[in-house]
């Protein structure tokens, strides 16, 4: 097991000798697909040093990662300092202190770790982005609807249809309750299509379901043709959101809208 385990491990690992010292190219992939690189250079003293490819900040930022807020950039800081390391602006790469060639790999190995966990910042970003979309669709639904329909956050449309929590349902007197999904993810398309179902078939209430797509690429083509033939709508959000929110609206209030 032992051997299997180094050749999972090593076996993609290569080292290319360059005029700055070596190029290592691992295993593990960054989110653009290109594989966590770094180089091994020789101070002038004779010691080591360690630099990412100069990808690392620059593909963070790109995908919207802000390391100018205080707190980004003590998170940065801190991270980079559990591997003696710091963000060289000049050349804009990461770089160690310098060390004993006796610690090389310890250090190399400690390095690939901080390169991989980098990814930490990419993926708080795309969960404020997404928390974002869910706190101003719900604002505008508020604002549109008003005190015209009595909405509930985040509770089951009723006793019998409680396996999955909608973000809102919309109620109105006379019509059948609006279920809400801000489909921001395909599990949560999939949810409102879960709960389309049971309440179609097997608690046979009268219950609209709409699943409000953040944008155009926030589910397959194929999860959205099941869910546009199976929910009551399926708007899309981004760049047209007073035509969502008044789609939802109208499911809502009927005429009334």
């Amino acid at each position: 097991m032992k051997a299997e385990l180094c050749h999972a491990f090593c076996n993609d690992i290569t080292v290319t000798e360059v005029p700055a010292g070596l190029a290592v190219s691992t295993a593990f992939l960054r989110d653009d697909g290109d594989r966590v690189a770094f180089y091994v250079t020789k101070t002038e003293d004779g010691a080591f040093r360690l630099e990412d490819d100069g990808a690392t900040i620059q593909q963070l930022e790109a995908a919207g990662v802000d390391f100018d807020t205080d707190t980004r950039r003590r998170g940065l800081e801190q991270l980079l300092s559990s591997v003696h390391a710091h963000f060289d602006h000049d050349d804009g790469t990461i770089k160690t202190a310098s060390f004993p060639e006796v610690e090389l790999p310890a250090r190399a190995l400690a390095f690939v770790g901080v390169m991989i966990r980098m990814n930490d910042f990419l993926l708080l970003t795309q969960e404020k982005i997404t928390s974002s979309f869910k706190e101003d669709a719900a604002e505008r639904i508020r604002s549109v609807v008003g005190d015209r329909a009595k909405i509930r956050e985040n509770e089951a449309v009723s006793s019998r249809l409680s396996e999955v929590t909608p973000d809102m349902v919309l109620e109105v007197s006379g019509r059948p309750p609006v279920a809400i999904f801000f489909g921001n993810s395909p599990a949560r398309v999939n949810d409102a299509i879960f709960l389309h179902f049971a309440a179609l078939h097997e608690v046979k209430q009268d219950l609209s379901v709409i699943a409000l797509l953040e944008d155009d690429h926030a589910i397959s083509n194929e999860l959205r043709r099941r869910a546009s033939n199976r929910l009551a709508t399926v708007p899309v959000y981004r760049d047209d959101e007073d035509a969502a929110i008044a789609r939802i609206a109208r499911e809502a209030l009927g005429k009334a809208a």
